[in-house]
């Protein structure tokens, strides 16, 4: 039976994973809105002991009405059984995933999410909120290709879970979307540069893998063409990773030494961060819109959920079910939002 859940019913903001470098800015954040969340990690410590992978503790600790907000990464190794907790108790999720494997796994429930009434907003940050966000502003309708960049803040938010989640793809079969459909690719074993404003703001990325190439075509059907690419921002460490990919062994030797590269990240990394989307439609239009701060850039990965969290808590958030990338969250507030927040908008020719 289809629950429809009213605003007064609203029982809590929760904040899974607030131990972690993302869930503490979405804490933070939720406070600067002048809500008041909850606090939760399966480690203690915190307002709520709360294990996202144990179904007993999620269904003794929600409620019905809850919010979750999940920031409880790596979501490559993740499994469902929070949204299948939401679906049974009646609650709104919010996830800040950029997995495709956990986008597909949420995916394979959209008949359980919808019929149970509540919202999922699946990769409700720069992976794929953003990327959507973007491809709206850029004026460029019926996408066939789509380009994703990033260059994170290595500086600011690095740490195992962010460092993991990044290497993941390293020298491991990833999927993008060629010709209309997913394709097996190698991570790490391609680059290519992109500039956004001049010879100056030249970066090269390393292919890796995004839920951007499942998530971005529900929205737009056209798209025959989607792939991420990833500069570290770190001295030499691209050139280095990719190095690995041709070695017996080397590759998964770096995946496992994760921890001690966001140590180095984080004494070596950029302070500065980019976030970049380059657009082409089937008419040969294109155009380029970047994201980009010397110090802010890492509020791109929280700001959408932020302002759904708003929306839903203010009454003004009207989808439900499995929500797609979007539909989450309002262009030009975000836009507005990341400005006041000292992240700037470039929109460009490529």
């Amino acid at each position: 039976m289809r629950r429809d859940l009213a605003q007064d019913a609203l029982n809590r903001i929760i904040v899974l994973g607030a131990t972690g470098f993302f869930g503490r800015l979405a804490v933070e954040r939720l406070r600067a809105e002048g809500l008041a969340p909850l606090t939760a990690s399966r480690r203690g410590g915190l307002d709520l002991l709360l294990d996202a992978e144990v179904p007993a503790a999620l269904r003794s600790v929600l409620r019905e009405g809850d919010l979750v907000l999940d920031a409880a990464g790596p979501f490559q190794q993740r499994s469902t059984a929070l949204v299948e907790a939401a679906t049974d108790i009646g609650v709104d999720v919010i996830d800040i995933s950029d997995s495709l494997a956990y986008a597909a796994r949420v995916r394979e429930l959209r008949d359980r999410i919808d019929l149970a009434g509540i919202r999922v907003l699946n990769g409700c940050s720069a992976v794929s909120a953003v990327s959507a966000a973007m491809i709206s502003v850029s004026g460029v309708t019926n996408p066939v290709r789509v380009s994703i960049f990033l260059a994170p803040a290595a500086r600011r938010t690095a740490n195992p879970a962010t460092t993991s989640s990044l290497m993941d793809s390293l020298g491991r079969p990833i999927r993008v979307l060629s010709e209309g459909r997913l394709a097996t690719r190698r991570g790490w074993t391609r680059s290519r540069t992109f500039s956004w404003r001049s010879d100056q703001h030249r970066r090269r990325g390393y292919l890796t893998e995004s839920a951007d190439a499942i998530l971005l075509p529900e929205a737009w059907p056209s798209l025959r063409e989607v792939d991420f690419w990833v500069d570290t921002q770190v001295p030499a460490v691209n050139r280095t990773l990719a190095s690995t990919v041709g070695i017996p062994g080397a590759a998964r030797l770096a995946r496992r030494l994760a921890p001690v590269g966001s140590v180095v990240a984080k004494w070596f990394g950029s302070a500065a961060g980019e976030f970049g989307i380059e657009v082409e439609g089937g008419d040969g239009m294109a155009a380029s819109c970047l994201l980009s701060s010397a110090r802010n850039s890492y509020q791109v990965a929280i700001a959408p959920a932020i302002l759904a969290a708003c929306g839903i808590v203010a009454g003004s958030f009207l989808a439900r079910g499995l929500v797609r990338a979007d539909q989450q969250v309002d262009t030009t507030a975000l836009i507005d939002y990341l400005a006041g927040l000292g992240v700037d908008f470039i929109k460009a020719a490529p």
